[in-house]
């Protein structure tokens, strides 16, 4: 996996926390709205470019628990 930029967000962990990715970003999300609520692109946005900073950093991270909740 030398050379390979992984970032993967995923709703609440589940089996990403097996595979360790070398960086992940989880939410408490509901199931099928893993970048975030429907229509509420505020929310999408902080997830999307909160999973895409982690590229700007050295892997293997620890996967970040982000402060997303279901409205």
């Amino acid at each position: 996996m030398e050379g390979v930029a992984t970032t993967l967000t995923s709703w609440r962990g589940g089996v990403t926390r097996l595979t360790m990715p070398p960086r992940a970003t989880f939410t408490r999300l509901n199931r099928g709205a893993t970048l975030g609520q429907p229509g509420d692109s505020a929310q999408q946005r902080r997830v999307l470019e909160a999973t895409l900073a982690l590229l700007a950093r050295d892997a293997p991270l620890e996967p970040v628990m982000l402060e997303e909740h279901p409205a």
